[in-house]
């Protein structure tokens, strides 16, 4: 349960800096590939979850933790909160389309 809530709150936290940071840089909205900011998303997660040196696959993966590579966990688990952040995101836009 409480991992969850660390992967709601990273996420969070995530795109809140990837909303910020291409409202306030116009230059980062005429990059293509960044422009509608998964790219930013996704590196934004990864960073987090490396600074935060926290491991969400390695809560899921059992008792012991999963035996991944360093690299592996960080970049998975950054990957897991990215897709969990689009997931909810999707989930609020359906909750305020019922509201009215």
């Amino acid at each position: 349960m409480y991992t969850m809530a660390l992967v709601i709150l990273i996420g969070l936290v995530a795109q809140t800096v990837v909303t910020v940071a291409t409202d306030h840089i116009p230059f980062l909205k005429q990059i293509p590939i960044i422009s509608k900011g998964e790219g930013w998303l996704i590196a934004a997660c990864i960073l987090l979850v490396w600074l935060m040196d926290v491991s969400v696959l390695g809560t899921f993966m059992g008792a012991n933790g999963a035996n991944l590579d360093s690299w592996v966990d960080i970049v998975g688990s950054g990957l897991a909160i990215a897709g969990f952040t689009h997931v909810t995101a999707n989930f609020q836009n359906f909750l305020a389309r019922l509201r009215y």
